[in-house]
This record gives C-alpha cells, sequence and structure tokens, in this order.
C-alpha cells in the first residue's frame, strides 16, 4: 500500500476569526501536503432543500500521521474533502474516507 502513493493532497487547517459584533467566521488555510493513494468512492445523495445532491467520496491512504481529525478537510485534485472516518490497522498507515463539500 505504501508504495502506491501517487497522488498528491493538502490539508487544511481551520482558523477562527473574530468579529467586531462578538461572534465568528471560520476559514481553511493551506496547510501540508502529503502523498497518498487516493480511490474513488460510490457517491452518496445530500438531499438540501429542493436540491438533490451527488457527494462524491474519496478514500486516501497515506503514511500515519498522528495529528488528523474528523471533520478535518483536505483538497484533492483541486476539490474539497472533509473527513469523515479514519481507519488504521498499525500505526504506519491510515485510511481516510472524504465526502466532497459543497459550496
Amino acid at each position: 500500500m505504501i508504495g502506491g502513493l501517487g497522488k498528491k493532497i493538502e490539508f487544511l487547517t481551520p482558523s477562527r476569526v473574530d468579529d467586531e459584533a462578538g461572534g465568528a467566521s471560520l476559514s481553511w488555510l493551506p496547510g501540508p501536503e502529503m502523498w497518498a493513494r487516493v480511490e474513488r468512492l460510490t457517491s452518496t445523495r445530500d438531499v438540501a432543500g429542493d436540491r438533490n445532491n451527488r457527494l462524491r467520496r474519496i478514500a486516501a491512504s497515506l503514511r500515519y500521521r498522528a495529528d488528523i481529525l474528523l471533520g478535518q478537510r483536505i483538497i484533492f485534485e483541486d476539490s474539497p474533502y472533509e473527513v469523515v472516518s479514519i481507519e488504521s490497522e498499525d500505526d504506519r498507515r491510515l485510511t481516510l474516507i472524504c465526502e466532497e463539500v459543497l459550496a
């Protein structure tokens, strides 16, 4: 598995910016880039109001990192994805299940 890391993914780091009214906004800043093996998974449906969207899903396998969390985002092929599941069989590799983030 580790030998097939041929796609580059970029992690995004959340940044909370307080506003003058006491609220805050969340933005995503560029983070570290890593090499991964990326497989496209079956898409899922997301019904929002009158729209019926298809969410693209991917599985990204990469070298183990302890700092990856659920809800974190990655960029793959210029599209943002949210990490919805983290699978690890040992301390050498991770598989991240990610869903496309719709704007």
